[in-house]
């Protein structure tokens, strides 16, 4: 035999059912808290500080090696310049390429006129 089994729902009504507040569980989290957060502050800004202070110490790195960098290349770049303009290389260069001096009369001095200048 087949046995009938039902249920009833019965409507419960717990709206003027409250739990009174634990007020020494309240305490302690407000302890914990008032410890922890400050802590966790402070952690923090050092973390930040100290991340800030490695990123700069990086950049400043970058930036000396570019420097120096810039430095070998501008000693090298005036060591070229003096070699490519020095007197001898410059007039060995002319008499090859078959020029001289100039003869007396073929420079002509140009004088600036004091008029306004455009």
């Amino acid at each position: 035999m087949r046995s009938l089994a039902y249920s009833q729902s019965k409507r419960v009504e717990n709206v003027r059912v409250t739990r009174e507040r634990d007020r020494q569980r309240g305490r302690e989290l407000t302890t914990f808290l008032a410890v922890t957060v400050p802590v966790a502050c402070v952690l923090l800004v050092y973390a930040a500080l100290h991340i800030e202070t490695v990123r700069v110490g990086y950049q400043r790195e970058a930036r000396v090696k570019a420097t120096a960098q810039l430095e070998e290349t501008n000693r090298r770049l005036r060591v070229e310049l003096a070699r490519a303009s020095s007197p001898e290389r410059v007039s060995a260069l002319a008499a090859k390429r078959g020029l001289r001096p100039p003869r007396p009369g073929q420079v002509q001095y140009v004088e600036a006129s004091k008029g306004p200048s455009r």
